[in-house]
């Protein structure tokens, strides 16, 4: 970066290849990860300054970039993901949306799943465990009013505590821009993917590709100007009588998997969107 003459280039030494960023028109960011400096000899605080400057870089590459159209702004993002936020904005914009609890007081934890006596209990940000010999994931999960004896362990972190929807099946709705890809995941056929149907690792769920109704599709285009995101993989519970409840939107979620089990052009898209925007830049 030649902040004298404004000249701000990226140069990759492998491929002989350079690109100055004046010149770059459209971003798609998808989850950049630091260098892994475990290998190199160097105390821990020293290699957390390294990571550091490199972090930093990369924040001012992203303000460079502020003139481009971005899938999606990493701020916006960042916002997003907090599912604090996203159940405050979707019930603002009118979603149905589960009764919900974040508390570390025991009491209160207590009385909520009294009140509805089937809940269930997830993460706050993401289940992932980054343990290096045996990493884990934490899963949505059932509880109920026998497990109000162990409740007392919440003390000490604040839990997120929901009434358990009866479903009749799960939906990922993937938004690229104005456009919206529609899933029903039929994980009720199995007793391991009834409560979170991604732990269903040894066999294939059925996927169907639907059409929201109208108004489901207007609050989530609402939904995704309201967090200034150009994508969204957004999960959904159709429960017993036809109602669409909302769960939470992932601002930079999975779609591959998706595109192939039902060939969706959701790469197409994302594609379109960024020469289309960059044009107009």
């Amino acid at each position: 970066f030649d902040f004298k003459i404004n000249k701000y280039l990226l140069i990759d030494n492998e491929k002989k290849y350079i690109v100055d960023i004046n010149d770059v028109t459209s971003v798609y960011y998808r989850r950049p990860k630091l260098p892994d400096l475990k290998n190199i000899l160097l105390y821990p605080g020293e290699k957390e300054f390294l990571k550091n400057e490199i972090y930093y870089t990369l924040e001012g590459l992203y303000k460079i970039l502020r003139h481009a159209f971005w899938i999606s702004p990493v701020y916006s993002i960042r916002e997003a993901e907090n599912k604090i936020f996203q159940q405050i904005v979707a019930k603002e914009i009118g979603f149905d949306v589960p009764d919900s609890l974040i508390t570390n007081v025991p009491e209160k934890a207590k009385l909520f799943i009294k009140m509805h006596e089937d809940c269930v209990i997830k993460p706050i940000k993401n289940g992932l465990i980054n343990n290096e010999e045996e990493p884990k994931i934490i899963f949505t999960n059932q509880i109920s009013a026998k497990h109000i004896g162990n409740i007392d362990g919440i003390q000490s972190v604040p839990t997120y505590f929901q009434n358990e929807i009866k479903k009749e099946s799960d939906i990922r709705v993937t938004v690229v821009g104005k456009k919206i890809f529609a899933a029903e995941i039929l994980s009720q056929v199995c007793e391991e993917t009834k409560t979170d149907w991604r732990q269903g690792e040894h066999f294939e769920l059925e996927y169907k590709k639907i059409k929201l109704p109208c108004d489901v599709e207007k609050k989530c285009i609402e939904l995704m100007d309201t967090l200034k995101l150009n994508f969204g993989a957004i999960d959904f519970v159709l429960n017993k009588d036809g109602k669409f409840i909302f769960l939470e939107i992932n601002p930079n979620g999975q779609w591959g998997w998706i595109q192939k089990r039902l060939g969706f052009k959701i790469c197409e898209a994302i594609v379109d969107l960024l020469i289309s925007e960059g044009v107009e830049r």
